[in-house]
C-alpha cells in the first residue's frame, strides 16, 4: 500500500508542477502544440523502442508471451467496445464528438509509471516481464487504433478506417512495429545508441505529466465535480473493467501468471499518454487530463484491492 501511495503521490506532484507552471505562464497553453510535438515525435518513440528492445523472448517464456499478446489484444478490443457503449449509449456524453475521447481514455491503462514498479514489488519479476509484453499491445493501441477511436465523434459515430491505416505511418506506430520485429528476431541496438534512446525515452512519463498539469491549469474544478458523466465513466472504468476482465480471462486456457497480468493491468488508471494524443488530434484533451487525475486517485483503493484478491485467488 505504501508503494502504491508513493507512486501516485509522485504523479500528482509532477502534475502539480505543470499546473503551477501554467498558472505562472512558464508553460502557457500557447506552448502546448510544441511540447506535445516534442513528446510524441521525439521522446515517446524512444521510450517505445527502449522498453520493447530491452527485453528478450526466451524459449521458456515464449508461450506465456504469446498468451499475453493474445490476451492484451482481446483486452483492449473489449475495453474500447465497452467504453464506447457506456459513453455513447448509457451515459450519453456531451458533446457527441467527445464520445471517441471518452472511449479512447476508457480503454487505456497507465502501465509504465504506475504499473511496472507496483507489479514488480507485489508479484515479482516474472509477472513484470509479462506486463512489459502487455505494454507492447498498449503502445499499438495508443498510437494506431486509439487515434481512430479519438475521432469517432467527429466522424458521426463511424470508424474512420482510412485514418486508422494512416495512423500506422506515425512515428510511434512505426517504432512499435519495428521494435516488435527486433524483439522476435532477437536483434539489439548498439549499446551506445540504446543508452541514448533510453535516456531520451525516460523523460516521456514526467514530461507527459507536466503536460497534464498544464492542461488542468485551464480547468474549472468546480465544473469537473459537477460533471456527473465524467465522474461516472471514470468510476465505471476503475470498478467495472477489472471485474469484467476477471470473468473474461479466468475461464480461458491461459497460464495463471498471464491471467494475473491481464486482470491486474485492468485496475490501472487512464494512461497519461492519452492527453498529448488527443491534443495532437485537436480533440478535447482537457477531458483526458481530468480522467487521468480522477482515475489515478481512485486507483489508490482499486490497485491494493485487486492485488490482494489476485494473490489470494491464484496463490502466486
Amino acid at each position: 500500500m505504501e508503494l502504491v501511495f508513493g507512486k501516485i503521490l509522485s504523479i500528482f506532484l509532477i502534475i502539480g508542477i505543470g499546473y503551477v507552471a501554467n498558472k505562472t505562464d512558464i508553460m502557457p497553453m500557447a506552448a502546448n502544440r510544441y511540447l506535445v510535438a516534442l513528446l510524441l515525435r521525439v521522446t515517446c518513440p524512444c521510450m517505445i523502442i527502449a522498453s520493447i528492445t530491452s527485453n528478450e523472448l526466451r524459449e521458456d517464456t515464449l508461450s506465456l508471451s504469446l498468451q499475453t499478446l493474445a490476451g492484451g489484444i482481446m483486452f483492449f478490443a473489449v475495453s474500447a467496445l465497452l467504453g464506447w457503449v457506456l459513453s455513447a449509449k448509457v451515459i450519453k456524453v456531451e458533446p457527441a464528438e467527445n464520445v471517441g475521447v471518452y472511449t479512447f481514455a476508457f480503454g487505456s491503462i497507465n502501465s509504465g509509471f504506475i504499473g511496472f514498479p507496483i507489479t514488480l514489488a507485489i508479484f515479482g519479476s516474472g509477472i513484470l516481464y509479462l506486463m512489459v509484453i502487455h505494454n507492447v499491445v498498449l503502445n499499438l493501441y495508443l498510437y494506431t487504433f486509439g487515434i481512430m477511436l479519438v475521432n469517432i465523434g467527429a466522424c458521426g459515430g463511424k470508424l474512420d478506417f482510412k485514418g486508422f491505416l494512416k495512423s500506422f505511418t506515425n512515428i510511434n506506430a512505426i517504432a512499435a512495429v519495428v521494435s516488435i520485429i527486433m524483439l522476435f528476431m532477437g536483434l539489439k541496438l548498439p549499446s551506445v545508441v540504446f543508452d541514448c534512446v533510453e535516456m531520451i525515452g525516460d523523460s516521456t512519463t514526467p514530461f507527459s505529466m507536466l503536460i497534464v498539469g498544464m492542461q488542468l491549469g485551464e480547468c474549472d474544478f468546480k465544473e469537473v465535480l459537477k460533471n456527473r458523466k465524467l465522474l461516472g465513466i471514470s468510476f465505471l472504468k476503475m470498478l467495472l473493467l477489472p471485474v469484467l476482465t476477471f470473468f473474461m480471462v479466468n475461464w480461458l486456457p491461459f497460464a495463471p501468471e498471464v491471467k494475473v497480468c491481464l486482470i491486474f493491468a485492468a485496475a490501472f488508471p487512464v494512461a497519461v499518454a492519452t492527453v498529448p494524443v488527443t491534443s495532437e488530434q485537436n480533440r478535447d484533451s482537457l477531458v483526458t487530463a481530468e480522467m487521468v487525475a480522477i482515475t489515478t486517485l481512485i486507483s489508490l483503493i482499486v490497485i491494493p484491492a485487486a492485488a490482494t484478491f489476485l494473490l489470494g485467488y491464484y496463490g502466486l
